[in-house]
């Protein structure tokens, strides 16, 4: 009786996160073979402008004084990321960007810090699907005898606190995961806004980056478009053709219905 109710509740959680991972690090080779769309490559340098600098007592104190000078935004930015705080870091960098909008270097430490938060609540759905899985067995569908929930079977009050502790993190990692996913969309995007045209082939792996991130938020046409945009710019590059094999089946999922009937 309660084991259908937790698969009920549980499976949409599972079927979303599966799309993610899948579609993020096996069908578009977000992360790992496509060089550029990894977050260590987004991350890169973030934090490291300056080893030292205003601290953040320093820079609140200094935005307190002047609300409206964007160099106390930015440096409380800077500042908690020296200390590892980089969730923290994204309201004060995004009150920058409203303040400096064509800030590229801005624009991309902010994405960055977007996508880390993203893998973050990834982790935390993987943590909570490895503990269902722990409690139902090895197949969180259908539950071994010698699993957690079969032993505990006998108190459903106990289970069904944790069931309910564990579908609520996952729903905290499914909403975590596509908002910042969708929030990392946004700034990139507003950075190719700003960035000219005579630039972009010096810099696309914006949008393999922008790609990577529009397909895990669920904007598939959005990746289409970035996707296609870097075959543009970029099309000897090293990862031309691994973009080139996986845009048919990327069209595909953005259009499911094109080319039936």
């Amino acid at each position: 009786m309660f084991f259908p109710r937790l698969r009920r509740q549980a499976k949409w959680m599972f079927v979303f996160l599966a799309v993610i991972f899948g579609l993020g690090y096996v069908i578009f080779n977000v992360g790992g073979s496509i060089p550029g769309t990894g977050l260590g490559d987004v991350l890169q340098g973030l934090g490291q402008s300056a080893d030292t600098g205003p601290s953040v007592d320093d820079s609140r104190e200094k935005i307190r004084e002047r609300p409206n000078d964007p160099a106390g935004y930015r440096n409380l930015a800077t500042a908690l990321q020296r200390q590892g705080r980089n969730t923290e870091a994204i309201e004060p960098l995004e009150n920058y960007v409203r303040l400096r909008p064509k800030d590229r270097d801005a624009l991309q430490q902010l994405a960055g810090l977007h996508l880390a938060q993203a893998r973050t609540h990834e982790e935390q759905g993987t943590a909570a699907r490895a503990r269902l899985t722990e409690i139902t067995g090895a197949d969180v569908f259908t539950p071994s005898s010698q699993s957690q929930f079969s032993q505990q079977f006998g108190n459903p009050q106990i289970t069904s606190i944790e069931a309910t502790k564990l579908n609520q993190q996952l729903n905290q990692a499914f909403l975590g995961v596509q908002e910042s996913y969708k929030e990392a969309t946004t700034v990139l995007q507003r950075l190719i806004a700003v960035t000219p045209d005579e630039l972009e082939a010096d810099e696309p792996l914006v949008f393999l980056q922008l790609g990577s991130a529009a397909a895990s938020a669920g904007d598939l046409k959005a990746a289409v478009k970035a996707y296609e945009r870097y075959l543009e710019v970029a099309p000897d590059s090293a990862s031309a053709a691994s973009v080139r094999a996986q845009l048919p089946q990327l069209r595909q999922a953005a259009n499911p219905g094109k080319g039936k009937g």
